[in-house]
């Protein structure tokens, strides 16, 4: 299914608006919020075209020379995590056994293998895979480059893409790193990937994603209902609730096939609520998966600042680079952290329906 982009200037953004049975003041209010971004189209391409320290979705990523793979050490809950890989493993072998099965006998051996070399991997040092790189010089020429964001240097991003660490947890926050780089590309080196994530991938799965070169263009993102600066009507009020979310469902979500799905800066659009509240509570320390955890005292004060969490970068589905549904990717920081260039402080965060 192919959607429209978001408008790239105000009027756009307005007509667009307009077309729903919104008050005009609530419009102008919308638009107003609106927050300039950079859509991030890709195109295949063979990696050794792409320039090193270019931007591009997937391959090989372009570090300094001498620096190593970035890994993850083991997980800190480790022990707990393992013990469920390997029940699922257990569990499937011996459903694999049972007459109509969905899975054929040699089916269930090979998942069976697949859970307990996770489970194994899990109690220690791995290599985390590589979902990207932005150059900052590249996208900071473009009218939505945020200039919150520094101007030049390359933002990598990677990911425990074969555990997908959940997001509610502060043990999971091994499970991936944002670097800023701003060594000069010909000190640059395009590396190679580790044999411990090539060893796991092959045509029905893999952690290694082909090279997809970016291409950009400006645009302005709507505040969806779910973030925490949201003023622009009461909730409560379903009617116009119902005509804004119908209006931003036009433009489809970034675990849709067939549109543009990576974005820099500007608003997301998540696939689940609570993004930023999420990370506010695990940055301090709290497990919010734990339904009471919500509602202590310290979780409602923290949540009064939850909406100092901003997009970075937002990677969803994409046919070039092998990136495949379901599911969306969001990174995301605080303001400070980022006038602080404190970029391993960034958490990504997947969600998916």
């Amino acid at each position: 299914m192919q959607t429209e982009a978001f408008p790239d200037n105000p009027d756009a953004l307005r007509l667009s608006l307009e077309e729903t049975g919104l008050e005009p003041d609530v419009i102008s209010h919308l638009v107003a919020q609106a927050r300039a971004a950079i859509l991030l189209t890709t195109s295949e391409s063979d990696e050794d075209d792409i320039a090193l320290g270019a931007s591009k979705i997937g391959g090989r990523p372009d570090l300094p020379r001498g620096m190593a793979w970035p890994t993850r050490p083991a997980y800190p809950d480790a022990a707990t995590r393992a013990v469920g890989h390997r029940k699922e493993a257990e569990r499937l072998l011996a459903d694999s056994k049972k007459p109509r099965s969905w899975m054929t006998p040699e089916q269930g051996e090979r998942f069976c293998a697949d859970y307990k070399a996770k489970a194994d991997a899990i109690e220690t040092e791995f290599p985390l895979a590589f979902l990207g790189q932005v150059n900052l010089a590249e996208l900071s020429v473009e009218s939505g480059f945020d200039p919150i964001f520094p101007n030049k240097g390359r933002l990598l991003l990677f990911y425990d893409y074969w555990e997908q660490p959940e997001d509610f947890t502060p043990e999971a926050s091994v499970g991936w790193q944002v670097l800023f780089d701003e060594t000069p590309e010909d000190a640059l080196v395009r590396t190679d990937i580790p044999s411990a994530l090539t060893g796991i991938s092959d045509d029905q799965w893999s952690c290694v994603f082909k090279a997809a070169r970016i291409a950009t263009r400006s645009i302005l993102t709507p505040i969806p209902p779910n973030d925490k600066g949201w003023d622009a009507f009461s909730l409560e009020d379903d009617e116009a609730l119902d005509e804004y979310q119908e209006w931003l469902s036009e433009f489809g979500t970034p675990d849709m096939e067939g549109r543009d799905n990576h974005q820099f800066g500007g608003f997301p659009q998540t696939l689940q609520n609570g993004l930023q509240a999420t990370a506010q509570l695990v940055t301090h320390g709290l497990n919010c998966g734990r339904s009471e955890v919500w509602k202590t005292d310290e979780a409602k004060e923290l949540i009064k600042s939850a909406g100092e969490w901003r997009l970075m970068m937002q990677l969803g589905v994409d046919k070039h680079a092998g990136i495949p549904s379901p599911g969306a990717y969001y990174v995301i920081m605080r303001d400070e952290d980022i006038a602080a260039r404190r970029f391993d402080r960034a958490r990504i965060t997947y969600q998916c329906d």
